[in-house]
């Protein structure tokens, strides 16, 4: 005998409430350890000295709300298909996850919270929360700012290329019209000539002289009133 398969539905609402546990379980494993590896972590990158937690905050909040802005914008491009815009932005979320930390630990209320912020203040990293913050607000406007003059970059761009396309088409039509022209001009000059030349040869044909012309200049011998012609001085009358 065959087994009855679950219905779809019912292996979906399993799979769903399984990653939600996973996910409440996960969560509050993290509430209680993270703020506390994070404080930490930060405390020891500065060393317990008060001027490196400065630096440090504006590092954190300006790199890690910058880049995660600009990854996510990328996810518009119609190029990508959907799993692709899917991984952008979770990479995106990824990138965040610093200033996240950052803030969970300034605004937890859970007790690892509060433990979390005594340390900064005790471990000389008590700037680093306010530094952080204002960085991640400059962060974000300025990844805006680039994003916008990008794209008005790239459409300025566009455009100029269009015009200089445009103009290469109209000089482009003006020569062809140019050496159009030309070639018309040279076909009538040759015309012209041609028909020069014919006319020449017309004329010196017309005016070539027969075999029984005189040729032009020859002296004629003189005629009689009835037409005839004299006979040379010397010739004997018949």
């Amino acid at each position: 005998m065959q087994r009855k398969r679950l219905p779809v539905w019912l292996l979906r609402t399993i799979v769903a409430v399984v990653a939600i546990v996973v996910l409440v379980l996960a969560y509050y494993i993290a509430s209680v350890t993270v703020p506390l590896a994070w404080a930490t972590s930060v405390r020891d990158q500065t060393g317990g000295k008060l001027g490196n937690a400065v630096p440090l905050g504006m590092f954190y909040g300006f790199v890690f709300s910058f880049v995660p802005v600009t990854v996510a914008w990328q996810a518009r491009r119609r190029k990508l298909n959907k799993w692709v815009r899917v991984v952008v932005l979770v990479v995106a979320v990824l990138l965040t996850l610093p200033n996240l930390l950052t803030l969970a630990v300034l605004y937890g209320t859970t007790a690892s919270a509060v433990d979390a912020r005594s340390i900064w203040t005790t471990g000389g990293a008590n700037w680093f929360g306010t530094w952080s913050q204002i960085f991640m607000v400059a962060g974000v406007v300025c990844a805006v700012a680039v994003i916008f003059l990008g794209r008005a970059w790239i459409r300025r761009g566009r455009k100029i290329r269009q015009i200089k396309a445009a103009e290469r088409l109209v000089r482009d039509n003006e020569r062809a019209k140019a050496r159009d022209a030309d070639r018309a001009r040279r076909a009538a000059e040759k015309e012209a000539r041609a028909d020069v030349r014919a006319a020449g040869r017309r004329t010196k044909g017309a005016a070539r002289p027969g075999r029984d012309t005189p040729p032009a200049g020859a002296p004629q011998a003189p005629t009689t009133p009835d037409g005839a012609a004299t006979p040379p001085p010397g010739t004997p009358e018949a």
